[in-house]
């Protein structure tokens, strides 16, 4: 009897424990009032869900379950709209009576008062949700677009509209001619018109979407659609042959290539493709342009033939091309095309050579000649047009920049080797006096970001960063956009100019201010000017004379992002007339924290100084046409000097070992096209021709 007694409080102790417990936990759960935790539409763009379809309902998700009446009274919506209610668990859904309005700007809200089952009350209302309906369907872009010509023969019309489409409405109301059969692919908002067949070269193409169709609310089109397109020419066609047709002194170790006008197809290569007489053996493929060539084009449109050894000198070849080649649109060369080139003689080094720059084997590269003009051969070989140079000097080497890519080789054509590393931008070379360094300004190719100077020794070696006080340093970065209120990218350090006696470093900063740093110590002087030239040392290292633009003429720009970086020049400004006669030739004084104007007169360019401080420079002529202009002989702080050839038009001036000429780039007083290489007598006037073709000029001693 005690035992069963017992046993009967233990049961009942047991059952009240568990009984608080269900007490406490109902008291404490029934106490929360319901809260909404989501808004959402049933019908909204697929790439945006804040934007509604004109037919979509309104679902509001509660954290429990509620007394639906409540909460539908509770129910707030601007501008008001009539609607039906509907329930899925604690999920109320809220349909609209008619279509919302077009581009309108809704807002829903739960207000207090909606309540659980257990009574317990929303006393505060819920966040606001807003929403806005869509316009009237548009097409909101096209690929290809209005008048696009050179369409692929296999290329898809690929058409984006600003909202979900009925997609048999937009079938039935989409006409294509000249007729074709085509299937349609759809992705939420966009809609590829696939042929089944390749399009027909030189072909006009007209499509055509009419109002008929419509979004999946039945909202016709606000305007008909309509796209003209032509096609690709029947065949593919070579624009550039390399070494070009007829050219002489090419480079034994050059490429034979041929730049087209569209993407070539890899597969489309056969070993009877290319003939080259005499036989040469090498590889050939189909590649994409490098350096600045690459940053604007990166199709696969240059078919290359690499030599596997040096081509012999002095030797004529004839190349022939197969019309057996295919481009990736499908369209095939009518005829072969057929050339030749003669190979010069590689040199040793540069001593008493004229270097200048020429496109006569068909892409801009280095060039050199006897100063009598005799010997002309072709020294570097890329097929991403030179726009810079610096020769060693002991000249037995040199480097070659294009804007993005440096590229150093022996001058008798060995060991060429590219120094800029993918994802860098590499510009404006220059050698130290001793030959030790080249220095050079760097960027990073995705943003444009500068990334300050840098030098790296001839031959081999990591690259050293110059350290420039008050620089920030470089960093690199993935975009030039950035977000909101970042700092952005770095601005170039550009044209670094060693002094004649090795012991300091001239360029232009970030603020295109010329500036000089002190490599003995590292001390930085700059002054403020707009600078649009290379730093030009005189000969005792006393100071620098620069080019440039009254402050506030220009505003001048860095490259942008994957752009090539142009030479620091008035020549690739592209100057107005009156910038151009604006043009000054400034100096600024080792230390000082200023730049003096000189005595030379304004819309002046180019500065040159030789060995004894005689400045030539380019007077703009008085149309300012172009950045081109007379020749004129001064010495420093002596006026503006004499014009030691009336008459001639050039765009650069060098001197020579010979105080009594100078090397003209000329050009053509008619048009202002590269007129060659001269050598003018200073004393006489009388000027003679070196090479046809060719800018930049400068003797190597």
């Amino acid at each position: 009897m005690r035992r069963l007694l017992l046993r009967t409080i233990a049961i009942f102790g047991v059952g009240g424990v568990a009984l608080a417990g269900i007490l406490y936990y109902a008291s404490t759960v029934d106490s929360r009032p319901p809260a909404v935790t989501s808004f959402a539409l049933t019908q909204h763009l697929s790439g945006d869900q804040s934007v509604a379809l004109t037919t979509t309902s309104l679902e509001v998700d509660f954290s429990e379950p509620v007394v639906t009446t409540s909460a539908e009274r509770a129910f707030r919506m601007e501008p008001q709209v009539r609607g039906s209610f509907s329930w899925s668990g604690s999920t109320m859904i809220f349909t609209p009576l008619e279509r919302l309005s077009l581009k309108t700007q809704f807002t829903v809200s739960i207000a207090p008062g909606a309540r659980d089952p257990a009574g317990n009350v929303m006393q505060a209302g819920s966040q606001h949700f807003g929403f806005t309906t869509v316009g009237e369907p548009r097409v909101a872009s096209s690929d290809p677009g209005s008048d696009a010509a050179d369409v692929p023969l296999d290329a898809s019309v690929q058409i984006t509209f600003s909202t979900l489409m009925d997609t048999s409405a937009v079938a039935a109301a989409l006409h294509v001619s000249p007729q074709l059969e085509y299937r349609l692919r759809w992705s939420g908002e966009e809609l590829a018109v696939v042929p089944a067949h390749a399009l027909e070269a030189a072909q006009q193409y007209t499509l055509r979407i009419g109002t008929a169709a419509h979004d999946l609310a039945g909202t016709p089109l606000a305007e008909a659609f309509s796209l003209q397109f032509s096609t690709v020419t029947a065949s593919l066609s070579g624009t550039t042959v390399v070494p070009a047709d007829g050219s002489e002194g090419i480079a034994v170790t050059s490429p034979i290539a041929i730049v087209f006008d569209r993407a070539l197809d890899p597969a489309s290569l056969t070993s009877d493709l290319l003939q080259i007489t005499p036989v040469t053996a090498g590889n050939l493929r189909v590649i994409t342009p490098s350096g600045a060539a690459g940053l604007s084009d990166h199709e696969l449109r240059i078919l290359r033939f690499q030599p596997s050894g040096p081509l012999p000198p002095n030797t004529t070849f004839e190349v022939t091309l197969a019309p057996k080649l295919r481009a990736a649109d499908g369209s095939r060369m009518s005829a072969p095309i057929s050339w030749t080139f003669l190979t010069g003689a590689p040199i040793a080094g540069l001593s008493n050579q004229v270097v200048y720059l020429s496109d006569r084997s068909g892409v801009t590269n280095l060039w050199a000649m006897n100063p009598d003009g005799t010997g002309q051969r072709q020294l570097s070989t890329e097929l991403s047009p030179v726009s810079s140079y610096a020769a060693a000097p002991d000249g037995r080497s040199f480097v070659v920049g294009d804007g993005a890519q440096l590229v150093e080789q022996r001058s008798d054509g060995s060991s060429r080797r590219v120094l800029t590393a993918d994802g860098m931008l590499e510009f404006d070379p220059s050698y130290s006096p001793n030959g030790s360094e080249i220095v050079f300004g760097r960027a990073d190719a995705a943003s444009g970001a500068g990334l300050g100077l840098w030098t790296r020794a001839p031959g081999g070696g990591d690259p050293q960063q110059v350290r420039v006080p008050g620089e920030p340093s470089p960093t690199v970065t993935s975009s030039s956009s950035g977000s909101a209120g970042e700092a952005p990218p770095a601005r170039l350090l550009r044209a670094p100019r060693y002094s004649p006696d090795g012991t300091a470093l001239a360029f232009v900063d970030q603020a295109h201010r010329v500036a000089v740093l002190r490599l003995s110590d590292g001390s930085l002087s700059s002054a403020a000017s707009d600078a649009l030239g290379p730093p030009v040392w005189l000969p005792d290292s006393s100071a620098v004379l620069v080019n440039e633009l009254p402050m506030g003429v220009r505003d001048l720009r860095d490259p942008r992002p994957e752009e090539a970086v142009a030479p620091l020049d008035p020549t690739s400004a592209g100057l107005t007339s009156s910038e151009l006669s604006a043009l000054r030739v400034m100096r600024l004084d080792r230390g000082a924290s200023e730049v003096r104007t000189t005595d030379l007169p304004l819309g002046v360019m180019g500065p040159a100084v030789d060995a004894n401080g005689r400045i030539a420079y380019v007077r703009i002529d008085s149309a300012g046409r172009a950045a081109v202009g007379g020749a004129w002989l001064t010495w420093l702080d002596r006026g503006p000097g004499r014009e030691p050839v009336p008459g001639v038009v050039v765009r650069a001036i060098a001197f020579t070992p010979d105080p009594d000429r100078l090397l003209l780039a000329r050009v053509t007083e008619a048009s202002d096209q590269d007129g060659g290489i001269w050598l003018a007598n200073i004393g006489s006037g009388q000027v003679e021709q070196r090479a046809q073709q060719g800018t930049l000029p400068r003797w190597i001693p």
